[in-house]
């Protein structure tokens, strides 16, 4: 598999040309792979898409939370690749994976992150890559909901006094009138900020295309990615939903947290990187923020003796806030839906920019 600086004009057409037709106009079979394994009853929606489509009989194995898939190393895994035009896989499949494809064309990917693949340099492959953004955006958004209500309400707090058989009372607060800040308002951010709202909150948000003065009916205000530091001085709770690029990494430091109310919270479902890890810390220490809660770490699995564990006024989960019943399920329908529009030569959904990284 070569590299998109010395891929075919073709190829390079596909990849640019995204509102024209993605696959020739003929009667041709396309062989899919699947990677993973995936229900009877997912496997025939995606089969019934087309006449056109050939599922291959790849030696799918179920999928390990975190855990990197290994390479094909069987002989039938590299003989059914090389005939995949389209693979639906995992992000923790390994790069290596693709070079047993050399006439792959487009990759849909199983989540809405790629962060491992785009960091072993996916995207300089000849082939389109498509993400699942946005199918797990109500389980992340209700996520969100339940640990800031767990926050404000200091839920967090007494379950480690039922645990202690502790009898604590306290008044506490209400999301009614407080501001939550929406670092990307995107899929999830969107979902989370009807939600929001229905618990009488304000909602300030940023948005990557956004320019100064927008508007949006999911939001009060509406600002540009630069304008972060006004969103984070407003906002009583900032939840982070933008996908890790090089402009998100660290895009949280010591200064941006100092711009935060005291006693803020923040909730963290992008990826870790995207905050400074010891500023976090540092601020949750001296209580110049009220709280945090984190379902995304580094590394993953957070190690035992991370300090984040034990801190009175964090919420650590296990990067599980998308991880809701039925996924799979609804991720091969959104695979099959993508699949019909590639069949019919239409735009695909979620295509990743290489200049963005998402």
């Amino acid at each position: 598999m070569t590299a998109c600086p010395s891929a075919s004009r073709e190829s390079l057409h596909w990849r640019n040309e995204l509102s024209g037709a993605l696959v020739p106009d003929d009667p041709s079979p396309i062989p899919v792979a699947v990677t993973f394994s995936l229900s009877p009853e997912a496997l025939a929606q995606i089969a019934d898409v087309s006449p056109r489509v050939r599922l291959l009989d790849y030696p799918a194995a179920p999928l390990a939370p975190g855990e990197e898939r290994p390479a094909p190393d069987r002989e039938r895994a590299r003989q059914t690749l090389a005939q995949a035009e389209v693979i639906f896989g995992s992000h923790l499949d390994p790069l290596v994976l693709f070079d047993s494809a050399p006439n792959l064309r487009w990759f849909q990917v199983l989540t809405a992150g790629l962060d491992e693949l785009i960091a072993q340099g996916i995207l300089e492959r000849d082939f389109v890559v498509t993400t699942a953004s946005g199918v797990g955006a109500v389980p992340i958004a209700e996520y969100c909901i339940g640990v800031m209500v767990m926050l404000e309400k200091g839920l967090h707090t007494t379950m480690r006094d039922q645990v202690e058989h502790r009898w604590e009372f306290g008044f506490r607060g209400e999301l009614k009138g407080k501001t939550c800040g929406i670092v990307g308002l995107g899929a999830i951010g969107r979902e989370l900020a009807r939600r929001a709202r229905a618990f009488g909150m304000r909602i300030v948000a940023t948005r990557r295309s956004a320019t100064p003065g927008a508007h949006d009916p999911d939001a009060d205000v509406l600002l540009p990615f630069t304008d972060l530091p006004q969103l984070l001085s407003e906002s009583d709770y900032v939840v982070l939903c933008v996908p890790l690029t090089a402009e998100t990494q660290g895009m949280v430091g010591a200064a941006e947290l100092a711009l935060m109310k005291p006693g803020a919270a923040i909730v963290n479902i992008a990826r870790a990187a995207v905050v400074d890890q010891e500023a976090l810390l540092s601020a949750l220490r001296e209580e110049r923020l009220g709280g945090a809660a984190l379902d995304v770490h580094d590394p993953e699995p957070l190690p035992p003796d991370s300090p984040f564990w034990d801190m009175p006024n964090v919420i650590v989960t296990p990067h599980r806030s998308g991880a809701v019943y039925g996924y799979l399920d609804r991720a091969a329908a959104f695979f099959a839906a993508n699949l019909e529009r590639y069949v019919r030569g239409q735009p695909l959904e979620n295509v990743v920019e290489r200049d963005r990284g998402y």
